[in-house]
């Protein structure tokens, strides 16, 4: 809170709200306020030392501030603090909790901790409950199952009962309860039904939600803390030059663009042809090619055929070769600086797991001829961005997977892009960390059926 001549203004994340200015009571009541020192009763106290006219003014300015979800408020016992209820949007509201009713947590309400303290929250709240002491743990525990909240108030011993009762109502304001039916299942809304907790929480934080929270900038968080990832150095295995295709003979032997849209289509099974390595790597630097380095102010970004965020290009293309004429058996790293692929691995039970992985997403009877991996570097992107750096990198495992279905179906190849990989079993075949460098995508690659190839 900021105090200036006009009023006081109050930070709303990107927003700010600014209050009219207000008698000396009110002045040091909100003061106190910022502070955290002072309970209501106190409060009220404080803004009609110079009488209650002042003091309804005080509150009336504290219902618009409840209303913008400006407040935090603190349960205090015994001296500390059992839980605090910070709000991070409007209207922090939840259900009123009736006598009669039981309630639950939440089955999307989660914990972490959070500068040395337990932090509740729900994607579906826009608040957090903090709470610095074991006795949020050991209530939270006791809601695991359903509680009328009347029966609620005695189940921690310890804990009096005005204390837990308050705590119950602090976590249905924070949206962290669900009232139950008669076998103590949830009672939620219809729309909730399809959602699991990973994918909800994912799409809510990373998406612009809670005020308090820094999205999509490019706020450059590690920058002297830790080093910014560069470009991934070459591996040391075999290095396996290909070809660079002419694009302009290119450009006259494709279909034309929106042909290549319409044709565009999953093709599983492959013919009996094995791919070729001039055809894969004519496919790969038509698709993910380095075109071009390109300065900024902050740094090196690239060009490629397809975008990256911040021009980071933070995805690598890994090649499993299961039948490619010209190239071994094994796992290749491709590398766009030089247009090349690095043998990493032979052929070994690890690559035929991801083979037979690739089978079975596609339900294919034979394994595939070819099997990309991408990967993304996590720091690359993480450093620059915050909180949405996962979610770019997805949606860049996705642009690549367009651009390789038009890339191939303009080539007259089979391709098919999969639901599913195994991050794990990649891992232990590259020798790469699965948290530096992992596995966020596969696509499978072939030759078009017998039937289809004429």
């Amino acid at each position: 809170m900021e105090a200036t001549a006009e009023g006081r203004w109050i930070w709303l994340g990107h927003d700010k709200l600014m209050l009219p200015p207000v008698p000396p009571g009110v002045s040091a009541a909100f003061d106190a306020i910022s502070e955290g020192r002072c309970g209501l009763e106190e409060l009220t106290t404080l803004a009609g030392r110079d009488g209650w006219n002042d003091a309804a003014i005080f509150h009336g300015l504290l219902q618009r501030l409840h209303r913008h979800g400006v407040l935090a408020r603190a349960l205090r016992w015994e001296g500390s603090v059992l839980a605090t209820l910070a709000p991070a949007a409007p209207q922090v509201r939840g259900p009123v909790l009736r006598e009669e009713v039981s309630y639950a947590l939440s089955r999307f309400a989660f914990t972490h901790r959070v500068d040395g303290s337990l932090v509740l929250e729900t994607p579906l709240s826009r608040g957090r409950v903090w709470m610095p002491t074991w006795h949020g743990s050991a209530l939270l525990g006791a809601l695991s199952g359903p509680k009328r909240p009347g029966d609620f108030a005695a189940v921690v011993p310890g804990i009096p009962a005005d204390a837990a009762g308050a705590f119950m109502r602090m976590l249905a304001e924070a949206g962290a309860l669900t009232e139950t039916g008669s076998e103590g299942a949830p009672i939620e809304p219809e729309a909730l039904a399809t959602w699991e907790f990973h994918d909800l929480l994912f799409h809510r934080q990373t998406r612009w939600g809670k005020r308090d929270d820094v999205y999509g900038g490019a706020t450059y968080r590690f920058r002297g803390r830790l080093p910014e990832p560069g470009k991934k150095p070459p591996p040391t295995g075999e290095r396996i030059p290909l070809e660079v295709p002419d694009l302009a003979a290119a450009e006259r032997r494709d279909p034309p663009f929106t042909t290549v849209l319409e044709r565009r289509r999953s093709i599983r099974e492959h013919g009996s042809r094995p791919v070729t390595r001039t055809e894969l790597g004519e496919l790969l630097y038509r698709a993910v090619g380095l075109r071009q380095t390109v300065l900024f102010d902050r740094g090196e970004g690239e060009a490629r055929p397809y975008p990256s965020g911040g021009g980071l290009y933070e995805t690598g293309v890994y090649v499993v070769a299961n039948r490619c004429e010209g190239l071994k058996e094994g796992l290749y790293y491709y590398r766009v600086e030089d247009h090349a692929l690095y043998h990493i691995a032979g052929r070994t039970p690890d690559m035929d797991l991801l083979l037979k992985t690739a089978m079975a997403t596609s339900l294919r009877t034979a394994p595939p001829q070819v099997l990309f991996i991408l990967t993304a570097r996590f720091a690359r992107m993480a450093w620059k961005y915050e909180t949405m750096a996962y979610a770019a990198m997805i949606k860049h495992v996705g642009v690549i997977f367009q651009t390789l279905y038009l890339v191939a179906t303009a080539m007259g190849l089979a391709p098919c892009a999969l639901g599913a990989g195994n991050a794990e079993v990649f891992a232990r075949l590259s020798g790469l960390d699965p948290l530096e460098e992992g596995s966020v995508g596969e696509f499978m690659l072939g030759t078009r059926p017998d039937e289809e190839s004429t």
